[in-house]
Formats: C-alpha cells, sequence, structure tokens
C-alpha cells in the first residue's frame, strides 16, 4: 500500500512540476496565463507522479474509472445514479484531473494498481482561497479495510496545513458509513440537508455537510 500525488499533463501544454520551498511541488498548467497554483506536496513514501507517459496515463485513468465505477455500484452516492460505463467515468476523470485547481492523491496495491483516491478542490475565489472542499473519496470495494481512507485524509489534512489552508468542508450522504468515519476522525457536523441527492429507483436522500479547522491563517 501506499499512497502519491498524482498530476496529468493538463491541456494546452502539459503540467510543469518544480521544488517549492517548503519542499513540496508547484503546478502550473499549460493554459496561457493560468496562474500558479500549489501543488501537492511530498507524501510519506512515494514522490510526485507525473504522468508524461500515455502507457501510464491510460493505466491509471482505467483504474480510477474502475474504483469509481465500483464505488457507485456499491451504492456510493457521489454524483451518480448509476453507475457509468467505462467511457464516461474515463472522461469523466479526464476532465476532472485537468481542472487546475482540483489536487488528487491516490492509492496504489502491491502491484501498483490505483485503489482509492481522494481529491481537494481549490478556490479561485479572492475570498475564499484559505478554504478548500474534500471531494471523491473512494475505495474500491476489494481494497477496503486496508486503511486507504484514512491515510488518504490524512494525506490531505498535512497538504492543507503545510499549503497554509485553514477550513476544510465536504459533504456525504446522511446515514452512510462515511459519515460516521467523519466524525470518527474529527470532522465537525454542520447539519443536513434533506432531498439534496437523487439515488438509483428516484428516491431522494439527504446530505450531511462536515467542516474541520485547521488553524488559523
Amino acid at each position: 500500500m501506499r499512497i502519491e500525488p498524482l498530476t496529468f499533463p493538463a491541456p494546452g501544454g502539459g503540467a510543469l512540476v518544480s521544488s517549492n520551498a517548503r519542499g513540496g511541488t508547484t503546478v502550473r498548467s499549460g493554459r496561457p496565463g493560468a496562474p500558479g497554483r500549489p501543488g501537492p506536496a511530498a507524501a510519506p513514501a512515494a514522490g510526485l507522479s507525473l504522468l508524461d507517459s500515455l502507457a501510464a496515463r491510460t493505466a491509471d485513468l482505467s483504474s480510477l474509472a474502475d474504483v469509481l465505477i465500483d464505488c457507485v455500484q456499491g451504492g456510493a452516492s457521489v454524483g451518480w445514479v448509476k453507475a457509468p460505463t467505462k467511457e464516461q467515468a474515463t472522461a469523466w476523470w479526464s476532465a476532472f484531473l485537468a481542472d487546475p485547481d482540483h489536487r488528487t492523491w491516490v492509492g496504489r496495491d502491491d502491484s501498483g494498481r490505483i485503489v482509492a483516491t481522494a481529491s481537494l478542490a481549490l478556490t479561485s475565489k479572492a475570498n475564499g482561497t484559505h478554504r478548500a472542499e474534500v471531494v471523491k473519496l473512494l475505495v474500491h470495494r476489494q481494497a477496503r479495510g486496508n486503511k486507504f481512507a484514512p491515510g488518504l485524509m490524512a494525506t490531505i489534512e498535512r497538504f492543507a496545513k503545510a499549503e497554509r489552508l485553514s477550513l476544510l468542508t465536504l459533504d456525504t450522504e446522511t446515514g452512510s458509513l462515511a459519515e460516521s468515519l467523519y466524525r470518527r476522525w474529527g470532522w465537525s457536523e454542520v447539519g443536513a440537508i434533506p432531498g439534496f441527492a437523487k439515488v438509483a429507483g428516484g428516491a431522494l436522500v439527504s446530505t450531511t455537510i462536515f467542516y474541520k479547522q485547521l488553524g488559523a491563517r
């Protein structure tokens, strides 16, 4: 098991990776005029994985698609009513990873295959640069019980602290296992929004909003 940050080449020129003063990395998208945003800090036992090889990029996208499909099939409420096709899931990940405000970490099994992932969505709003949202914490059902989820969350929090973020938020389906895990990991509950998301069969379920304060900026 290992957890590492993942950076895909951005459209229009790829991603440039360089060291920063804190020993992490800075990723600048290849889009003309795009300001640099801080990239993932170094994670335990792994360096930054810049996928400049088409074969590696294809393999990792395929694995990420498999994780998404498996989690939705298992009942996860992560933006899909029914499980996407492999093509749809791959296209979704391609677009998600190309967003310069997204930071993504992955968990790999002993073979190097991605079996878990979690992301942080930064904000470009001037009044929100101190906060970010945790999104798409996903662990393939075959890989659960191996501490990927707490490992990914701990890695995200370390990155957020290193980048001087003081507030993290997230939401999850009310009554889900994830809801109890976030409480266990020290997240504070704001409340629930009824009828927030549609699930298979057409029913509407509530979502619970959580936050974690990491310290004053």
